[in-house]
């Protein structure tokens, strides 16, 4: 076999592999967002920082979140802190797909459920976490009191 015919095998299965390291994130309906999740709140992003775990295994994002509405789940209070996997710490980024990209200011609303760390996490990742401006969800095409009448409809 010469060289060229190595590097062309050897490019053809890098880019399948590249291709194809992505995670597939379901294509969740509003309703299945609603349904499976604990808890749904509206707020606006007080404070993002980063940490590493105990175990210095995984990076993690915390997202300090001011709550001015919840839609669906038990009480959260005034103030929640959701966590996030990936983010940067000193000189190390942990990155993770399908995670939303969330900044210190903007209105969300987000569908969260409890995990095993003692921490909230958006359920359906980026589709989980919907911005909000001016009253109303782009992604959805409504204002949060029709995304309202939505919650209560589909419990």
């Amino acid at each position: 076999m010469n060289w060229k015919m190595i590097w062309t095998v050897l490019t053809v299965c890098l880019v399948l592999a590249v291709g194809t390291s992505y995670a597939l994130l379901p294509n969740f309906s509003k309703e299945e967002l609603i349904q499976k999740s604990e808890a749904i709140v509206l707020g606006t992003v007080q404070d993002v920082s980063c940490a590493w775990a105990e175990d210095h295994s995984q990076i993690y994002t915390y997202v300090t979140l001011k709550v001015e509405d919840q839609f669906k789940g038990e009480p959260v209070g005034k103030e929640m802190v959701i966590q996030i996997p990936g983010g940067t710490v000193g000189e190390m980024t942990q990155w993770v797909s399908d995670t939303p990209k969330i900044s210190v200011g903007l209105r969300v609303i987000l569908h969260t459920f409890m995990q095993d760390t003692g921490y909230p996490w958006i359920y359906g990742w980026e589709k989980g976490a919907l911005t909000v401006l001016n009253d109303a969800i782009p992604d959805y095409g409504m204002t949060v009191d029709q995304f309202r009448q939505l919650v209560e409809n589909t419990n």
